[in-house]
């Protein structure tokens, strides 16, 4: 399963946001989130932008998406921003890195009832164990392991099996690399889903908040034969789908 992540690459435009939403729901993709960060967090980096979207533009998302069996979900990281959408139907969460100790917000979600995908980007293992026994039920629960380096040393893909039996939850993989090459790498550990942050065109030679690590709408199709590809080597192939890395190779 692919997950689109749309983040806050709209640049808070809703011509520019709906322009993601139009291409998913005319694609095979049947999962795509979008973002919301802290008025902190857009001030200090963005200082002229709004990225807010009003919440109508939401709602019909969620409602396009249900009436192509498609779903919408919402990647949240702070209670007051959230406040403001919470009472939309999101089919899914997910909880960014930063807050996965943030108990009033993972309770807001938990509430919900809805599937969350917990990003690890900044999780020890008691953090992102605090985080789970904060939630009601492990049901819904999904983790998805994140390096935020582009050096493939810090890549570290052998901590998704150790994750997966420590807290016996499906664990994924949030795509945060310079390049396609950890996405291969990280399907040999059998992941049963990827999140992947997409950009539409450049615009004055604008950079998106997410830039490196996205992939242009125009160039997905190729990504995804390729990862079919990765997946049809291993399914055919005759040796242990998990590759034991020597930690002597240097790229």
């Amino acid at each position: 399963m692919i997950v689109l992540e749309v983040g806050i690459n709209h640049f808070g435009s809703v011509s520019q946001a709906k322009s993601y939403l139009n291409f998913f729901l005319k694609s095979d993709f049947e999962y795509l989130t979008f973002q919301i960060q802290t008025e902190k967090f857009y001030k200090k980096f963005f200082k002229k932008i709004n990225f807010e979207l009003p919440v109508k533009f939401y709602f019909d998302a969620i409602e396009k998406a249900k009436n192509k069996n498609k779903k919408i979900g919402l990647a949240v990281c702070d209670v007051n921003s959230f406040k403001k959408y919470e009472n939309l139907n999101f089919d899914f969460y997910k909880l960014l890195g930063i807050s996965i100790n943030n108990y009033k917000l993972i309770d807001m979600l938990s509430l919900k009832k809805k599937e969350v995908f917990i990003s690890l980007a900044k999780g020890t293992d008691n953090k992102i164990y605090n985080c789970i026994k904060r939630f009601n039920s492990k049901n819904k629960l999904r983790l998805i392991y994140t390096s935020m380096s582009y050096e493939p040393k810090d890549l570290n893909l052998k901590r998704i099996n150790y994750l997966k039996k420590k807290f016996k939850i499906p664990v994924g993989y949030g795509h945060h690399y310079k390049d396609e090459t950890a996405i291969f790498c990280a399907k040999t550990f059998n992941i049963p889903f990827i999140f992947l942050y997409v950009k539409n065109f450049k615009k004055d030679n604008r950079k998106f908040p997410d830039d490196k690590h996205a992939f242009f709408i125009k160039d997905l199709n190729i990504l995804i034969n390729k990862i079919r590809c990765v997946e049809i080597f291993l399914k055919n192939s005759k040796i242990n789908t998990t590759i034991k890395i020597d930690e002597k190779i240097r790229f």
